[in-house]
């Protein structure tokens, strides 16, 4: 665990001193509280500044991403030839088979996506009681961060219940608890519950849920923070569909400038949330709601708790991957899965390609184990709805995991054999990251967009040995970003746990 931050001297200790401690703690608390609401209103109004402009920014970006497809068919003739001049007939037809369908699938879900609208929030009248769990494991202070942002929501205090799991930790992160207990706001019903020992996330959101009395089950990581009306948007899908029983929230990175690395990040979860997952929710078909925020009907979960707790591939028991599981097993049972955009949480990433590596070989396992288990159940009539439309995009998923390691080992070998294939790789890399850029733009509307250009060739350099390796040791089940072991990610949380991080919550 990296140092503590400092605590600021009070600018009026003197005054206070005069009066009595007790005061002048409760001054601190309302001068940094004060802080905070400034805080955010300065976020809400560059929010809106940008929001003004977002039609223009939203223009250029679907014209350059037009450009850009229609270039990219316009040029794959030549890339093709260039492509297949080196190869047999079966790699060529494989190759054009590949791309034509991709590309009708990629429009596909560019509808989709465009034509994505978050469910509006729910009155209190009809608003569920929420329980929001959080399990944690050496987080240290950013636990209390995320334990007040659920806290803080703007939810009536008689829906509202907090249950903090602390999983046998061997650092100070239970203090950290108990100091958000004590500071949360009055009414607020938070309880409190410490493991002797270390048993693993899936234990500690089990623990979680036993002790729940809600209408509906909230995660939320104790490295992530809400914004204020998050838990309210979360539910509306719930609410207003009976057939939804899992709903995905919107996960942000809070540590996005310290590195080139977050910066990457924040694009990849800019891509997969805002994107991917809105067209997903086209037809209800969110295959992976995240830890960091979803909720769950508490019927379903109770429904499947024995079997999630209990699970087993391989002959070992399944540590990682709680979340895509327990979302596969929501889906078996019939329950459809959605998206809400609106629904925020941002977490803090790792800073470092070694940290970043070792959560995507993670994510790598729990996917392709996940994905076997998905396809078991996938063509059985599982669900009433959008059956078709859900096998179509899973098939697509599939094609999009293993063809392209195929194109890039036998690229590999045409770099070395044909003249002029490089030029024409590098050009298919680039317009593909542009394209992306754009979409990312118009979701984001900031200059990080460039940064996916960087990102396609440095998933091919650094990142495209993580799905081949995870396949070959799936039976490796170590957290690997998870303990006292992990300093770059717990130097993350030791960073961004502060004011800035806690006004969030208030935005």
């Amino acid at each position: 665990m990296g140092k503590q931050r400092r605590r600021q001297p009070s600018r009026y200790a003197n005054a206070c001193g005069r009066i009595g401690s007790g005061l002048e703690d409760e001054l601190r608390v309302q001068v940094g509280e004060q802080r905070l609401v400034n805080t955010a209103q300065r976020q809400l109004e560059a929010r809106s500044a940008a929001d003004c402009d977002a039609g223009r920014g939203s223009r250029i970006a679907i014209f350059v991403g037009v450009a850009v497809l229609v270039l990219a068919v316009l040029r794959q003739d030549s890339f093709w030839h260039a492509y297949g001049s080196g190869s047999s007939s079966a790699v060529r037809w494989i190759a054009g088979v590949y791309a034509a369908v991709m590309l009708g699938a990629f429009a596909w879900r560019i509808v989709l996506w465009l034509r994505y609208r978050a469910d509006a929030p729910v009155n209190d009248d009809v608003l569920p009681r929420i329980s929001v769990v959080i399990p944690a494991y050496n987080e240290g202070p950013m636990v209390r961060e995320a334990i007040l942002s659920a806290a803080r929501s703007d939810i009536p205090r008689d829906r509202l219940e907090i249950i903090a799991v602390d999983d046998g930790s061997d650092d100070d992160t239970w203090r950290h608890i108990r100091e958000a207990a004590s500071r949360a706001p009055a009414g607020v019903q938070l309880v409190t519950h410490r493991l002797p020992e270390n048993r693993g996330k899936r234990e500690a959101l089990s623990a979680g849920f036993a002790m729940a009395s809600g209408d509906v089950f909230v995660t939320l990581d104790s490295d992530s923070v809400l914004e204020r009306d998050a838990l309210r948007n979360l539910v509306a899908p719930i609410v207003r569909d009976v057939q939804i029983d899992c709903v995905a929230g919107c996960v942000r990175v809070l540590n996005s400038r310290a590195s080139m690395i977050t910066r990457l990040l924040k694009c990849y979860f800019s891509l997969s949330f805002r994107f991917v997952r809105a067209y997903q929710n086209g037809f209800r078909g969110i295959f992976c709601a995240p830890g960091a925020i979803s909720a769950y009907r508490a019927s379903a979960i109770r429904r499947v708790l024995s079997d999630w707790r209990e699970q087993a591939f391989l002959g070992r028991p399944c540590v990682t991957g709680e979340d895509r599981s327990l979302t596969n097993l929501v889906m078996r049972g019939g329950g459809l899965t959605a998206y809400q955009q609106t629904a925020v949480a941002h977490t803090a990433v790792p800073e470092t390609y070694s940290g970043m590596a070792k959560m995507f070989l993670r994510w790598a396992r729990s996917n392709i184990r996940e994905t076997i288990i998905l396809w078991r159940f996938m063509w059985r009539p599982f669900r009433e709805r959008h059956v078709g439309l859900f096998r179509f995009n899973m098939v697509l998923v599939l094609m999009s995991l293993l063809l392209p390691y195929f194109f890039v080992s036998h690229s590999a070998a045409l770099f070395l054999t044909s003249d002029g294939f490089m030029l024409q790789y590098v050009m298919a890399v680039v317009f593909g990251g542009l394209l992306m850029g754009a979409i990312y733009y118009r979701n984001e509307r900031d200059g990080d967009w460039i940064w996916l250009v960087f990102y396609q060739f440095f998933w091919v350099v650094f990142l495209s040995w993580i799905l081949p390796y995870a396949a070959m040791t799936l039976r490796n089940t170590g957290w690997l970003t998870r303990g006292s072991t992990d300093t770059d990610s717990k130097e993350a949380a030791q960073r961004v746990s502060s004011p800035d991080s806690a006004a969030l919550a208030s935005a």
